[in-house]
């Protein structure tokens, strides 16, 4: 019975998130203007995306049409300093391969075809892989994009409770804390994740997966790149809209990522996204400030319906950073948070409302406050969910 209701719960997962990508709707509002910055060089030296698809989870229809705007991205790239490899997890076929032009046109050149039955979210099967994919393309520099499905800070047996509307107090989830990426029946803990990513610093990281944007999970992948692209809301199934924004990626010294993040928003400005980018290297003083807000937040009187949201559970599992701290910090130590989120988070921007499957409807919510980061909030009615946030790194480094 156990084994049938996981099976069940992770059906529904994909199920919902599959669904969540065919919602089209309300008017967005404009998101705040960005800080001008010092125009950045052009890109001279030689570099490699990777981009890892799983999606043997619902998505693969999603990822064929992604796949293909790819490969029309790659007829702007600059073939002698870029390079684009792609490993691909469809269900009924696994592939690396590699974009490459033949008399003009743009073709995949195929490097190895694994078993169906392979898990593609095993730490060290995808370890393997960015191994393999760094031997194939060599580059002075590497970016990554990661498409799948994301829970963020939350364990993958603990959100699919969540999901089902079960009580959170449920058994106390058996997994670490944090999941990115869906294999069938299987999931990968972020601790995972930043494993097998070890190997090399990545120049950037964008997640084209949900949730990803939260401080959590942020803190543990705060070495496995130099900055990182994500929303802390879902995203839609069409995902990034990766024929405009991909050749920016060869452009320039600074990958041009504040304009990847402009194209996503102008891709769903008149339905519902959210975007962040981070500078990993500043994550660690924003932890610092941090401690300080727990302390606070000790003597602070709060009600968590006061804060916003962004999933629709009946305990939220995701909640503004920027907002709670707005909440229950002192004015010296938010004035020292906002001076950090904003070295931190270099730019966000956001739609009127944010879609979610997390409710017994699928829901737009509206986005009242945003700082581009979201973060759990302990509550007492869900003690296992407050167990699992205990165990992760962020709630270690600043309590």
């Amino acid at each position: 019975m156990k084994r049938y209701l996981s099976f069940v719960a992770l059906a529904l997962v994909s199920l919902l998130f599959a669904l969540s990508c065919q919602k089209e709707t309300p008017q967005s509002g404009p998101g705040p203007e960005p800080t001008p910055q010092p125009e950045p060089q052009p890109l001279t030296e030689s570099h490699t995306l990777m981009i890892i698809m799983q999606g043997n989870n619902g998505l693969a229809e999603f990822m064929d049409s992604n796949l293909q705007r790819i490969i029309t991205a790659y007829y702007d790239v600059p073939t002698e300093i870029g390079r684009i490899i792609i490993f691909y997890d469809r269900g009924n076929y696994t592939r690396l391969t590699e974009l490459y032009l033949d008399d003009g046109m743009a073709k995949q050149r195929l490097i190895e075809e694994y078993p169906t039955s392979t898990s593609t979210v095993d730490k060290e099967f995808l370890k393997s892989i960015i191994s393999r994919m760094k031997e194939e393309a060599p580059a002075d520099s590497y970016g990554l994009i990661m498409s799948s499905h994301g829970g963020g800070w939350v364990p993958a047996d603990l959100y699919d409770v969540y999901l089902l509307g079960e009580d959170s107090r449920a058994a106390a989830p058996t997994a670490r804390p944090l999941f990115y990426g869906q294999d069938d029946s299987d999931c990968m803990e972020i601790p995972d994740l930043v494993d097998a990513l070890d190997d090399i610093r990545f120049k950037y990281i964008i997640f084209d997966a949900c949730l990803m944007a939260n401080i959590e999970g942020l803190y543990d992948m705060r070495n496995t790149a130099d900055y990182i692209i994500a929303s802390p809301t879902e995203i839609l199934g069409a995902g990034f809209p990766y024929e405009d924004f991909i050749p920016m990626l060869f452009e320039r010294t600074d990958h041009k990522l504040k304009e990847v993040c402009k194209a996503y928003m102008d891709y769903y400005r008149d339905s519902a996204g959210t975007v962040a980018l981070i500078d990993c290297k500043k994550i660690d003083a924003l932890a610092e400030v941090m401690k300080n807000v727990y302390d606070d937040a000790e003597s602070a009187t709060l009600n968590v319906a006061d804060v916003q949201a962004y999933d629709n559970f009946p305990y939220h599992l995701y909640f503004d950073l920027g907002h709670y701290v707005e909440k229950v910090a002192s004015d010296k130590n938010r004035e020292a948070f906002n001076q950090a989120l904003a070295e931190a988070v270099i730019y966000s921007d956001y739609t009127e409302t944010f879609f979610t499957v997390t409710g017994p409807d699928d829901s737009y919510i509206p986005i009242t406050h945003y700082s581009g980061l979201s973060c759990y909030i302990p509550q007492e009615e869900s003690p296992n969910t407050v167990a699992a946030w205990n165990e992760t790194a962020w709630a270690e480094a600043t309590k």
